[in-house]
């Protein structure tokens, strides 16, 4: 699935577009690359105000985006562009993401058929006459965009097949990182978690516990699932922009990672029944 805003919202950009710049030195990555840095291009660091997810759908609908971007659960018309689909885009992504992407189409050019003009620059147009509250909320309708993610993203192992029952938990919805630790922060990581992390994280209303497991036989090694009371919660804990600070002191002890979220049940949990003692 493309994991970036790549692609045009509306099939040419319109005449009164201003002229870009040159991009000559505009980093480039594969959607394999963009995913494997946990959907953010190495060096972006900024979180926009909080929107109206509301107001940025009726945005999303009055700039023409749906002409280029399918979102599945959407009553948009069927898209006759080459923008990726959006559906799950929030669980992949964090707002800074979106702004930039928005804002600034050229800041990354992600590779992909129909992504790049002939000039060199995304075939996204620009919307300079955006303002700051109409760009926050349009990144909030993004960023709300999580539904679907299961069935968008590489199957997980299991299902479709049977599976034991998930323990009885109040946890609805669920934040999953995958990632290693930097060689030489563990001791690090774990007393700033300690110290730090736990207390600041577990704070945030809704965010009933927070969970890490080790799996040696696979790479990423190590998995953090978040959990929370509900799906609004989630939400909302994503746009805080505390916990977007603290997600970044977070990040200074793990490398490359990705982030997805879940609707219950929990996507890992003991089995009892398949445990001893």
């Amino acid at each position: 699935m493309a994991l970036g805003l790549a692609a045009a919202c509306r099939s040419t950009p319109p005449a009164s577009a201003p002229r870009r710049p040159s991009v000559a030195n505009a980093p480039r990555l594969s959607m394999a690359a963009l995913h494997a840095s946990g959907g953010v291009p190495p060096g972006w660091r900024f979180t926009p105000p909080p929107g109206d997810p509301a107001a940025g759908r009726r945005l999303f609908a009055d700039l023409g985006c749906p002409a280029c971007h399918a979102v599945r659960g959407e009553h948009f018309a069927a898209p006759t562009g080459p923008g990726p689909e959006l559906t799950g885009m929030g669980s992949h992504h964090p707002p800074g993401y979106f702004a930039e992407s928005i804002v600034n189409p050229d800041a990354v050019l992600v590779d992909g058929p129909g992504y790049i003009g002939p000039d060199g620059h995304s075939i996204m147009p620009m919307y300079p006459d955006l303002t700051v509250g109409q760009l926050a909320d349009l990144v909030a309708y993004l960023g709300s965009l999580t539904s679907g993610v299961e069935a968008s993203a590489a199957p997980l192992p299991g299902v479709g097949a049977p599976l034991p029952a998930p323990p009885d938990a109040r946890g609805r919805a669920f934040l999953r990182m995958a990632y290693d630790v930097l060689p030489g922060q563990l001791a690090a990581f774990e007393r700033w978690f300690k110290e730090e992390g736990a207390p600041g994280f577990l704070a945030f209303p809704g965010l009933l516990a927070i969970d890490t497991y080790v799996d040696r036989l696979h790479i990423p090694a190590v998995t953090t699932l978040l959990a929370f009371s509900d799906e609004a919660a989630l939400q909302r804990f994503l746009a805080d922009p505390a916990m977007g600070r603290l997600g970044l002191a977070f990040d200074r002890f793990i490398g490359d990672h990705d982030h997805q979220s879940y609707a219950a049940p929990p996507p890992l949990y003991r089995v009892p029944s398949l445990s001893a003692p």
